[in-house]
């Protein structure tokens, strides 16, 4: 008996998901995160050719200057691993219901160096994980029970208990699992999962640090062996 609930993917806008990209890119975040696999290769993919978004991108009215990468069939992989990765909890949406993988799709398809290594990696990855299940399960990744995916991930998730000759696909999780949370963490709901209110307008008088605040910046003022004087 296998699960047939494939995770419902949130359809983005292009233009959405692009000013998305182009603020990761702006900041590089998600730029060389999690670690490589030397000497390991996957099969090459043809690169993209398009223009990129130049120095000075327009992010009121973003041009789209290139095609995208996965069919949905990755996408439906990618949106069913982001949330084994970041589970929904609560109030809090899975990585499928905010854009996660169409985040993740737009990533992959631009055409820059970086990007062009991890649509590589990813590709491949997501290629891997269903021929994996098919071995195990006899079916593709999103249609295997969750404990059966998990078991998978087990394999590949934990850098110090990855099994031989998997170092290739546990590149690709980790890769995956840090734009997943790199995604997830720069959307509204994820940053209402860490408390954070962006910029919000202080009204009154300045009550000051919090007590834990205080204590912080006058232990490391007084580690620098400077005096502490609060105003």
């Amino acid at each position: 008996m296998t699960d047939t609930t494939a995770p419902v993917i949130i359809a983005i806008d292009r233009r959405v998901t692009l000013k998305w990209l182009m603020g990761a890119l702006a900041v590089g975040q998600l730029a060389a995160c999690g670690d490589g696999a030397k000497g390991l290769s996957w099969p090459e993919l043809e690169a993209i050719s398009a223009t990129g978004i130049g120095k000075d991108p327009n992010l009121t009215d973003p041009v789209v200057p290139w095609p995208l990468t996965l069919t949905a069939a990755q996408l439906e992989t990618t949106a069913e691993l982001a949330d084994l990765i970041l589970p929904g909890e609560g109030a809090i949406p899975a990585p499928s219901k905010v854009g996660v993988p169409a985040f993740i799709n737009e990533w992959v398809s631009a055409p820059y160096p970086d990007q062009h290594s991890d649509r590589v990696l990813i590709v491949n990855g997501l290629a891997w994980l269903d021929e994996e299940s098919k071995v195990r399960n006899g079916v593709p990744f999103i249609r295997a029970e969750a404990s059966a995916q998990k078991a998978i991930l087990d394999d590949i998730a934990f850098k110090d208990k990855v099994k031989a000759g998997l170092e290739k696909p546990a590149e690709f999780f980790g890769r995956m699992r840090s734009l997943t949370l790199g995604a997830f963490y720069t959307t509204r709901e994820g940053w209402a999962d860490i408390g954070y209110m962006g910029n919000t307008p202080g009204t009154g008088d300045y009550a000051g640090p919090t007590p834990e605040a205080a204590a912080h910046i006058k232990g490391v003022i007084e580690g620098m062996g400077l005096k502490y004087t609060p105003a």
